[in-house]
Order: C-alpha cells, then structure tokens, then sequence
C-alpha cells in the first residue's frame, strides 16, 4: 500500500461489500491441523491480508505458497489490481475477512491502522474469537496499545508485529519479527508469520515489539549516518572509495556497508526503505522512547534530507546532507 493521507481511502474501503475477486487455483482448503511443537498450528489456514503495498504484497504471497488460503484486500484499487495479478483471492471490503483465523495487515501509518481495526465495519468487528490479529506495521506503541486493548475486549487476540527487513527480505521470507502480545496469540498465527520471515521472536506484551522495532530503527538510522560520513571522508581524502568500502567489509560492521554503502557511494536512491518513512519511525521512536543525542541528530539530518526534496528517495539518500556538514582534509 502507498503512503496516503491518514485513514482516508482506508475508511473508504471499511463499508464496502465483501465480494472475491479471484481465488487461487487448488488453494488448501482442509481445516485439519498438524502441530510441530505444543499449541502452534502450522497446517493451512483462513488468512487475511491487508495492505498490498511493497511489504505486503510479498509477505501475502509467500503464505499463499506455503499453503495457506489467502485473502487479500487493499483499498486502493491499484494495489488491488497487483494483488489478484500475482494470484491471490482479493475482496473489496474488510468485511470479506469474515471467517479468517489469522488476519495480517501492513499499512502505512497509525491512523491507517487504527481506522481499519476500530472504525465502524473494522477489523474487531469483522473477525470473530478466538481469531487472531497481527499487524506487521511500525506505527505509535500508544495507539496499537489501544487496539490492543479494544481486541482484549471482543476476545480477538492481537499481536503488534513489525518487521525488519526491506521487500528484498520479504520476497525471500528472511524478515525478522518483533511480536507484542500473548503467547498464546503468536502460537497460533506463528505458522503464517514463518512464512515469510527467518526469525520470529515474542518480546513482551502488547507494544514490546513495536518499541523493539524502533529501537532498531534508532540504530539502523545512527549507523547509516556513519557510513555516509565514512564516504564522504573517503571521496574527500583521495583514497579509492570501492577500495575503501572492501576493506571496511572486511572489519566489525558488514551488514549496512552491504545494503548501502556502494548505493549511496553511486548516489543511487532508489527507494527500498524511504527518508519519510524512517523520519516518521524516529518521531514515532522519540514520542515512546524519549530524546537520544545520536539519534537525533540522525533524525535532523534526515529532517534536512527530506527539506532538499528527497523525502521519496531511499534513506541513502543522507548522504546527501551529511556531505554539505563536512569540512575538507
């Protein structure tokens, strides 16, 4: 799902009738479980997905290969049309989720999330106990706690679980998730969580995942700040920056030289993790965490990057303000 204005096509889609688009052929449709370990179900499943954005879209389609009968469903009709093009059942209301034992949804910002949990024709009125929620979004630790709450309240269990990782993660199902929530919760959407991610990990109850996530945000952002200055200082030094950048690998730090030090070297943008969507996971990191020096300077410096006009661009694109702050050898 693109970034939109908060809730608003979202809020649209809540009423809309529940119709199928397309199913997938031969999909799993048993009821009959087998269990791996005691209390996580990993036999096919009735699952939702919403938001068939960059994230998403892969997510969904890697529980579909698993065999889990999918239903996708995004407010965007352009989203919609990607979704059924790649083979999954979509619907065009929330309302077409009814029935689902594990719903997912990867949405742009809190008051999407709020809006398609717990406006009128949402989410917690749709699924019906002993369903489970997981939404796999980064937004504020406040409001997914008050879904949180609102789920406890109709006995739908929910899970905040954000993920880490780019789509690049999500299409090889190596992302790693953060869960918030009850055990009990995450043992029972765990076999659709596995589908697309490496690691799945609880870390506490409701909100723990998504302080976890920024946290590593935090990190994530403070680290690529380094490595911009790294460049800059190897380009202004003289010194053969793809030389540089292999020996650098070759020391403590391999992970985030990896993804993007040669982009941002190459001053290639191209989103995979955008400026505007870390500034927002910083103000949402700050509100839950309190300030941090390093951390905020890396979050004024990608303030600085999205005022030059690259709030679209990928989260390399720092190195563009780092530079303008570095003095000469």
């Amino acid at each position: 799902m693109q970034p939109r204005q908060p809730g608003g096509q979202l809020r649209r889609g809540l009423g809309a009738a529940g119709r199928r688009q397309r199913r997938i052929p031969g999909a799993l449709r048993s009821r009959s479980r087998r269990r791996s370990r005691p209390g996580v179900t990993v036999g096919p499943m009735r699952v939702g997905f919403v938001g068939m954005g960059r994230m998403g879209l892969p997510m969904a389609r890697r529980a579909a290969d698993a065999g889990h009968d999918v239903t996708a469903f995004d407010a965007s009709p352009q989203a919609a049309r990607r979704a059924a093009a790649s083979g999954l059942a979509t619907v065009d209301g929330l309302d077409g989720l009814a029935g689902c034992e594990v719903v997912c949804s990867s949405l742009p910002g809190s008051d999407d999330v709020e809006a398609v949990y717990c406006s009128g024709g949402g989410l917690l009125e749709v699924l019906e106990p002993p369903a489970v929620a997981a939404d796999l979004s980064t937004v504020s630790v406040a409001v997914s706690r008050r879904v949180a709450a609102e789920a406890r309240r109709r006995s739908i269990g929910f899970l905040d679980a954000p993920v880490s990782g780019t789509s690049i993660h999500a299409e090889a199902g190596t992302l790693t998730v953060m869960v918030g929530g009850p055990a009990e919760a995450l043992s029972a959407a765990r076999g659709v969580l596995e589908t697309f991610s490496s690691r799945v990990e609880r870390v506490g109850d409701n909100g723990s995942g998504l302080l976890l996530k920024l946290i590593s945000n935090r990190l994530l952002t403070s680290y690529l700040g380094a490595i911009a200055e790294a460049v800059v200082a190897m380009e202004r030094t003289g010194l053969d920056v793809s030389q540089g950048i292999e020996l650098l690998r070759a020391g403590a730090a391999p992970r985030q030289l990896d993804y993007k030090a040669e982009p941002m070297a190459a001053r290639d943008f191209a989103p995979m993790f955008t400026v505007d969507l870390m500034r927002k996971d910083l103000r949402l990191a700050a509100e839950a965490l309190g300030a941090a020096r390093i951390a905020g300077v890396a979050q004024a410096v990608l303030e600085e990057t999205a005022a030059a006009g690259r709030g679209s661009e990928d989260l390399g694109a720092l190195i563009t303000a780092v530079e303008r702050h570095m003095d000469g050898p």
